[in-house]
Parts: structure tokens; sequence; C-alpha cells
């Protein structure tokens, strides 16, 4: 009979069902990890910056920057360039 704690096979049960493992199951299953680590990242990125406190910190640096850049400006603006 095989373990009743986490593991209902032993480790030879376990290598009879299963097939072997080759070179792309492994390249595979390294994606699949990185995959899931930088999903959760992007969610944990995403609720800081959901957070109201977080927001405020961002507009208040954005505003901060906008009036510098624009006191250090000054009349030395070009305007040769344009987007497209």
């Amino acid at each position: 009979m095989g373990q009743l704690c986490c593991f209902p096979f032993s480790r030879d049960e376990e290598k009879i069902s299963k097939k072997p493992i080759g070179i792309q199951d492994l390249i595979n299953e390294a994606l699949h990890r990185e995959r899931m680590a930088l999903q959760s990242k992007v969610k944990q990125i995403k609720e800081l910056l959901l957070k109201p406190e977080t927001q405020a910190k961002i507009r208040r640096e954005l505003f901060e920057g906008r009036s510098i850049n624009n006191s250090n400006q000054g009349s030395d603006v070009d305007f040769s360039t344009t987007l497209t």
C-alpha cells in the first residue's frame, strides 16, 4: 500500500506511471515556472499601483518634476523636432 501522506505513490510506482522526461519537457517546465513568477510580480505591481497612497505619491512626484523641469527650461526649448 502506498503512503497516505502527501505522496500517494511510492517512488517506484511514480516512475512507472510517468513517461520519460525529455529536454523539451524540462525547458517547457522552466518557462512555465518563469511565466508564473512574472505573472505574480505583475499582479503585485498592479495591486501596489491601485493603492491610493501610491497614486498620490506618483501624482505628487510627477507634478514636482514638471514644475522643476519648467523652471529649468526657460527659453532653451527646441521646437524643431516633430513627432510622427
